[in-house]
């Protein structure tokens, strides 16, 4: 399973896609060589047909599962960075107003 948000320390610091990539390909492949070994030692047809569809379909929701974590650490993410600027963005509109505040009762007196 994916961390929250893991970075890859490039220069956007945004989730990490090269090692669930790796991953990634490492479980399709292990699913293709499993699947070829026992499509090449079966003698049913039928049987060959099924297990071409078995692993068709593992190896595309291998590649899905994959992608929805990955979005969805970039959507945590983009969260996160969207609440900083919110939050950095208030503390600007607090210290602006503080100071037209104190710059206001300082004219008066």
């Amino acid at each position: 399973m994916l961390p929250e948000v893991v970075t890859d320390g490039g220069s956007d610091g945004g989730p990490d896609w090269k090692v669930p990539a790796l991953r990634c390909g490492l479980e399709v492949t292990l699913l293709v060589l499993s699947v070829t070994y026992l499509y090449l030692h079966v003698g049913s047809t039928l049987l060959q047909g099924l297990l071409l569809v078995v692993g068709l379909v593992g190896s595309v929701a291998v590649l899905i599962w994959y992608v929805d974590r990955l979005s969805l650490a970039w959507v945590r993410y983009a969260r996160t960075l969207r609440r900083r600027e919110r939050r950095r963005r208030e503390r600007e509109r607090r210290e602006r107003r503080r100071r037209r505040r104190q710059q206001e009762g300082g004219d008066g007196q």
